[in-house]
């Protein structure tokens, strides 16, 4: 009895319920020659960066949404981390659709590499700026750069910096000034290293919880005060992808 095997192989995966999931080939006017599919990661040596599926959710009733506040969550984050739902995950504005620990690993993939990490807790402990503050006080890693990039409904394609969204507000003697948002981050690891579980990618303070951070200030504190404008981002639940290009350093 002869036996079709591609068949038998084609019931034998139904009949198990796997299922596959791959990259998709972008357009070739899509930013990314490779998008990644649900629940996957881009790791593109290459070009030197990291691409993450995610979709835009709308977090009103969280600081800094189309308001000026201060928080220590991220406005980019997973949906899961730490082998469990995020803790932070709804304070996110664009939400990614793997575990943070996957977003670690891609990134010391490319070369990436943490330098001054801590738990929450040991962070708590080191903020603040004060006349003994340290340099081992301000979280250090790799500098990184954020993007965001979707497809609108006409087919074209838009990318837009992570600093873009957003606005910041800065004292000037009795006065308060709008300026453009102007963090520094770097991959600090921390959230991954010591499985903080917040899910948060790219926070807008000095904070140990995620895996990169605006290290302008030691941990926590002082925090920017900033306004994520929610205009300038596609409508809640459209496909976007987040972009992350690390500045990796070199050996001598």
């Amino acid at each position: 009895m002869s036996c079709n095997c591609a068949t038998s192989i084609q019931f034998l995966v139904l009949a198990v319920g796997i299922q596959f999931v791959l990259p998709a080939m972008a357009a070739a006017d899509s930013p990314a020659a490779v998008l990644p599919g649900p629940g996957t990661v881009i790791v593109d040596s290459t070009k030197g960066e990291l691409i993450l599926s995610a979709k835009v959710q709308f977090p009103e009733d969280k600081p800094c949404i189309n308001e000026f506040g201060q928080r220590i969550q991220a406005f980019a984050g997973c949906a899961t981390a730490a082998g469990g739902d995020a803790k932070m995950a709804g304070y996110f504005v664009f939400l990614v659709d793997v575990e943070t620990e996957e977003v670690f690993e891609g990134l010391m993939k490319l070369g990436c590499r943490p330098r001054v990490h801590y738990s929450i807790q040991e962070g708590r402990k080191r903020s603040g700026l004060k006349p003994e503050t340290k340099p081992e006080d301000y979280l250090q890693g790799d500098p990184v750069v954020l993007s965001v990039f979707w497809q609108t409904k006409d087919g074209k394609w838009v990318e837009k910096a992570y600093e873009h969204f957003a606005t910041e507000l800065q004292q000037v003697g009795d006065k308060r000034i709008e300026k453009p948002w102007t963090p520094h981050f770097v991959f600090h690891g921390s959230g991954a290293i010591y499985k903080s579980g917040t899910g948060c990618i790219a926070c807008p303070c000095d904070c140990p919880g995620g895996i990169i951070a605006d290290n302008r200030f030691p941990i926590y504190d002082p925090k920017p005060t900033v306004r994520f404008d929610m205009s300038m981002a596609p409508p809640p639940g459209t496909q976007v992808y987040v972009r992350i290009r690390p500045i990796a350093s070199r050996a001598k």
